[in-house]
């Protein structure tokens, strides 16, 4: 094998890798909902990308450190809406819960005194082109995101409920 068909299969499969292990999440993940609420949806750099954040992702108190890795253990009502059941710096042994990490708020609505939030690497989401502008009216009422979580606390927007 010469030296640039070495190089063309191993970009390959480098990005085969990416792309699998997003996935996998999406297809071996347990689904849950989660409440939004209001953010700027629309970045007009980037189009129909829309900014997600979340109710659970607000810190009801300021004892976690910025950029501190956290586990939020989570339960679900009758409609499988999640809801803060826990954080701690110590990854649960067992039950549904997200891996986040402690900054910023990014919302135009009040928080909590403390001004964290929990940053679950689901905060952004493309959208078919043109639908940018009615997911934005539906999100600035709040919404709910069909997100998939896996055994590692790790979770996938999946897409919104009607």
């Amino acid at each position: 094998m010469n030296k640039s068909a070495f190089i063309i299969t191993l970009w390959l499969t480098i990005i085969s890798i990416f792309v699998l292990t997003q996935q996998f999440t999406l297809l071996t993940g347990k689904e849950v909902l989660l409440k939004t609420v209001p953010v700027d949806p629309r970045d007009l750099l980037r189009g129909d990308y829309v900014i997600l954040n979340y109710e659970i992702a607000q810190i009801p108190n300021s004892d976690y450190a910025y950029n501190s890795i956290v586990y939020v253990s989570l339960n679900t009502d009758d409609n499988n809406v999640g809801y803060i059941k826990d954080i701690s710096y110590s990854k649960p042994s067992n039950g549904l819960y997200l891996k986040g990490k402690v900054g910023k708020c990014e919302t135009n609505i009040p928080v909590f005194k403390s001004g964290k939030c929990i940053n679950y690497g689901i905060e952004s989401y493309f959208v078919k082109e043109g639908s940018g502008k009615k997911l934005e009216n539906t999100l600035g009422n709040g919404a709910l995101v069909k997100v998939v979580i896996d055994k590692n606390g790790n979770a996938k927007v999946k897409g919104f409920v009607n």
